[in-house]
């Protein structure tokens, strides 16, 4: 204590004897180094503040790494790494200085880690790159109280003022008991050596010392072969003790085994039931001449991939030793085995030498026993002894020559005692970090280490050159530089590392991807524009043509999402490759939902009998709204947490380069998760009612050509999902990625759902009048539908044109005949398939004409005129069914008539169906009729005569029915000419 406190007071006269050192830069320079330069106060300026290597050798260094010491960049750079900070102790005594120096100096020139040295307030003066030439002591000598701040502020320390820090770096003996505490608090990570003091040496039972005192010296282990030799004895396996030794091969116990061991036992030392044996050997019998030179005791030796230099130390020094463990290169014992031995000598009181080290927890288990280990004493180490010693590839070669090496390696090991503390918050930063952006300074800390040696030699010459601050960072700066390879062995894998600015999106890959998104959006505008033309094609009309428009909008959207995708992003394209691909895939399945939804409704009533209109207006309203409370969802999220551009780093495999890139994402991931099951209901929804609609009519049903579409979707969005956290760390790849596959799904989508429906627009050669007369006649069918629901259609015909047998069935003849009034009815119904089935015969017959003129006409005109009572009701009405089905080539208007069942007579309800610009199905309840039929009893008198008195109060029905007489006649003759151009058949 007294020593320190003289040095404190030499080392306080030199700070202040330099403080007027110069009145000139030159002055600083030449007693110094080139950079110091004189200051106000009088003293010479550090010149290292550039950096230590960049000082030494300008050309072929850069300038240090900037820490928020740094006011500026005027001596220093700014890293690209971005690396957290990390701040040393410097403690108040110099190895603890020359050890923070060192850590400062490669952790900031080697790796760039900003690294500031002292408590917080004093580390402008503590830096190895102050300005001041000082040699710094702090005012604490262990700051455990900065480590624990350290930790509280979760390794921030540039968070506060008070005294905060992540590493002490000397930290002795004494301390142990603090140090526990500390690990047990969970305050610092596990004590490890600074490469202080340690001891690796050979070890002997403290009994043995004290009864052969000879044995703790290599002098006397050297001294008399023979004695050394009958001494230390081979230890014996429990197998060769039973084997070669016991009288009974341990069939009886016999106080050393208790039996003969299990198959897994044999091998052991030491276990329970063996307490082990040592014994000698030939080789350990020096009698006779021959044996005399060769014979050797037994050392227990570790492995030759430990640090241990054991042949070499017994050889050279002409100790009588020979290791004899299972280890084919060396005859050393694995970790277990030199425990077992260790034990079984303790159990037995028998002589041993072994190769060991410490500290250790075999050391601390025997500490205060008579077979505590006691270090032998072997030449004491040097510089140029540990430069001598081999390699680790040497020491396991099958040379023994080589295993040797040279007898200036023959010395004791170096002692290495001192740990280094570090805060657990620096462990869990690190840890917790991205390996792209973890930070090799807990790493390099970890691994870091200087040996006693190497700090007696900096010492050395420090007190050699004056013990000033200028001489102290010359000294600690030329053996960095002198012993750079060395501490660069500390780095861990994979640093340090290169940062490079991606440019991919001048690659040829992007000009690939923006070519397709430019073929997405050329084929949807070459795809609405034949839409537009063809509108008028049943395929089309079907299909609902302001529909596709709305398809074809949202595949435009996508289309255009995917040409922004490929862009290098930045904060507007990242908002709006957002908003077009979400609302893109909304207006593209949206309307086919509602679409498709609305299809499956009508077909179910239409099953159940029941008429039911449904609006396209309505049906657009729906889609408008799902994309109103998308375009919400839109807005929130643009408005909470747009997307931006932000820097992303991606690590090459080889994981020693870093590429930065920009890329597109919020804060919260849950924004686009939440959006891509959005997605994903969609499809599941689509897929779902296409699958429902399989057994529509043929001319709505796209349920194969739906179904197919969205299987596509929703393989191309599991991609998209995928490639999120494949390529999370990869932008250019994701975004590349994401513009082909967006491009490719709408481009498949178009081929699937569209394609063919162009085709058959362009190949069909029907006249856009056939569409517009069929939609007259549907009108007209309709109104006189409506209006005669238990009427009979033939009838009606018979009594306009005179003629009681026209139906689909009668004779060629008479149609011929009436073909040529205008409005004759043969050819027209023939066509069309008028006919009149009964539930007793399915072909017209009398019985069937009975029925009809039986049957009463229309419900709204019930009350008789001139006191007519109404028709009797019949036991089975028919049912008139109207179905519009322009698919088929010869069919324009297709009427059926069918018998009721009993269930349908109370449910008096009929279909019609209709594409009109609107899809109708009304529903009309013919309960009321009956009621009205059921209260009017009576047979027809009048017959044929009272059905012209109706007919005649309905010349505004029979004229509408001459109508549609003469537009079926119309489309007939589209048709005939449709069929005279065509090609013949093929002769088969």
């Amino acid at each position: 204590m007294h020593c320190l406190v003289i040095i404190l007071i030499v080392l306080a006269s030199s700070v202040a004897a330099a403080q007027v050192e110069c009145v000139a830069d030159w002055e600083c320079e030449s007693k110094y180094r080139s950079g110091s330069k004189c200051l106000e106060t009088g003293e010479c300026s550090n010149p290292f503040v550039e950096g230590c290597l960049r000082t030494l050798d300008p050309e072929a260094h850069e300038r240090r790494h900037c820490n928020s010491d740094d006011k500026d960049a005027t001596n220093c750079r700014l890293s690209p790494f971005q690396y957290p900070e990390i701040r040393i102790n410097n403690q108040d005594w110099e190895t603890a200085i020359i050890f923070s120096w060192i850590l400062q100096i490669c952790l900031m020139e080697f790796l760039d880690v900003p690294v500031t040295v002292g408590l917080g307030s004093d580390t402008a003066i503590s830096s190895f790159y102050s300005t001041g030439s000082a040699v710094p002591y702090s005012s604490k000598s262990y700051a455990w109280d900065a480590i624990e701040k350290a930790n509280e502020l979760g390794g921030d320390c540039l968070a506060t003022e008070q005294d905060c820090i992540h590493v002490i770096p000397d930290v002795w003996l004494g301390q142990r008991l603090k140090w526990e505490e500390e690990y047990r608090d969970g305050q610092i990570d596990y004590i490890d050596g600074n490469g202080q003091v340690g001891k690796i040496s050979w070890y002997i039972p403290a009994f043995t010392a004290a009864r052969h005192p000879f044995t703790v010296t290599h002098i006397g282990l050297a001294l008399d072969r023979n004695r050394t030799a009958s001494l230390f004895k081979r230890p014996t396996t429990w197998g060769d003790y039973c084997d070669l030794v016991s009288e009974t091969n341990c069939s009886q116990p016999d106080g050393i085994a208790e039996a003969y061991p299990e198959a897994g036992d044999k091998g052991k030392y030491f276990a329970d039931g063996y307490i082990g044996h040592f014994r000698p050997t030939i080789k350990n019998n020096c009698t006779g001449p021959e044996n005399n030179a060769t014979c050797t005791g037994h050392i227990v030796n570790g492995p030759c991939s430990w640090s241990t230099f054991l042949e070499a130390q017994a050889y050279y020094n002409g100790i009588a030793l020979e290791s004899d463990g299972p280890e084919l290169i060396n005859g050393g014992y694995a970790y277990g085995e030199m425990l077992q031995i260790w034990a079984a000598a303790n159990a037995t009181k028998s002589d041993v030498i072994m190769w060991w080290y410490e500290p250790d927890s075999l050391v601390e288990a025997y500490r205060g026993t008579d077979f505590e280990f006691t270090k032998i004493h072997l030449p004491s180490p040097s510089v140029e002894c540990r430069e001598s010693r081999t390699s680790p590839e040497d020491r396991c070669s099958a040379d023994p020559l080589v295993r040797l090496g040279g007898v200036k390696g023959s010395c004791d090991n170096i002692p290495h005692t001192t740990k280094k503390a570090i805060a657990s918050s620096l462990r869990d930063v690190s840890l917790s970090s991205e390996e792209v952006d973890r930070s090799p300074g807990y790493y390099y800390i970890r691994n870091f280490n200087v040996d006693e040696l190497e700090i007696s030699d900096i010492l050395n010459e420090f007190v050699k050159r004056g013990r000033t601050g200028q001489a102290a960072r010359d000294v600690v700066c030329n053996w960095v530089a002198d012993n750079a390879d060395y501490l660069k062995s500390f780095i861990p894998p994979s640093f340090p590392r290169e940062l490079q600015y991606g440019n991919d999106y001048e690659e040829n890959v992007t000009i690939v991807a923006q070519t397709l998104g430019g073929f997405a959006v050329v084929f949807i505008l070459v795809s609405y524009v034949i839409t537009c033309v063809k509108r008028n094609a049943l395929i089309f009309v079907y299909a609902q043509v302001h529909f596709i428009f709305a398809i074809l909008c949202g595949m435009l959207l996508v289309s255009v999402g995917s040409i922004i995708a490929s862009l290098e992003p930045n904060n507007v394209n990242c908002i709006a490759r957002v908003w077009l691909v979400c609302l893109g895939y909304t207006f593209e399945l949206a309307p086919l939902i509602i679409k498709v939804s609305a299809m499956n409704s009508l077909m179910r009533a239409s099953r159940r009998m029941r008429r039911v209109r449904i609006k396209t207006t309505a049906l657009y309203a729906k889609v408008i709204f799902i994309s109103f409370l998308v375009t919400i969802y839109l807005v929130v999220w643009t408005t909470v947490d747009p997307p931006r551009a932000i820097k992303v780093r991606t690590l090459s495999d080889d994981q020693t380069v870093i590429t930065e890139g920009n890329s597109c994402s919020s804060e919260s991931r849950y924004w686009q998760l939440t959006y891509n099951f959005w997605e994903g209901l969609l499809i599941v929804w689509a897929f779902v009612l296409a699958f429902q609609s399989r057994h529509a009519k043929a001319e709505f049903n796209e349920s194969r050509s739906l179904g197919m579409m969205t299987y596509s979707h929703f393989v191309f969005a599991a991609l998209r999902i995928a490639i999120l956290f494949v390529f999370e760390n990869d932008p250019y790849t994701r975004s590349m990625t994401t513009s082909f596959l967006l491009s490719l799904d709408v481009i498949l989508a178009l081929c699937i759902y569209l394609l063919p429906k162009m085709i058959n627009s362009m190949q069909s050669d029907d006249d856009p009048r056939l569409y517009h007369v069929s939609r007259s006649v549907h009108k007209i069918t309709e109104r006189v539908a409506l209006g005669h629901q238990r009427g009979s259609l033939e009838k009606v015909g018979k009594l306009i044109f005179g003629d009681a047998n026209v139906s689909a069935d009668s004779d060629r003849n008479s149609n011929s005949e009436s073909e040529a009034r205008e409005g004759s009815l043969p050819s027209a119904f023939e066509s069309s398939h008028f006919t009149t089935i009964t539930k007793d015969n399915p072909g017209h017959s009398d019985a069937a004409a009975a029925a009809d003129d039986e049957s009463d006409f229309p419900n709204n005109n019930r009350r008789r005129r001139g006191g007519h009572p109404p028709p009797k009701q019949m036991s089975n009405p028919s049912v008139t069914t109207c179905t519009y089905s322009s698919g088929s080539e010869d069919n324009i208007l297709s009427t059926t008539t069918s018998s009721r069942s009993e269930k349908s007579r109370t449910n008096n309800r009929k279909r019609i169906v209709t594409f009109e610009g609107d899809i109708n199905i009304d529903d009309q309840d013919d309960d009321q009729d009956d009621d009205d039929g059921s209260s009017n009893g009576g047979d027809d008198d009048d017959g044929d005569e009272d059905l012209r008195v109706k007919l005649l109060h309905r010349e505004e029905e029979i004229r509408e029915l001459k109508n549609v007489v003469r537009l079926l006649q119309r489309a007939n003759r589209f048709q005939e000419e449709r069929i005279q151009k065509s090609p013949p058949p093929p002769d088969v």
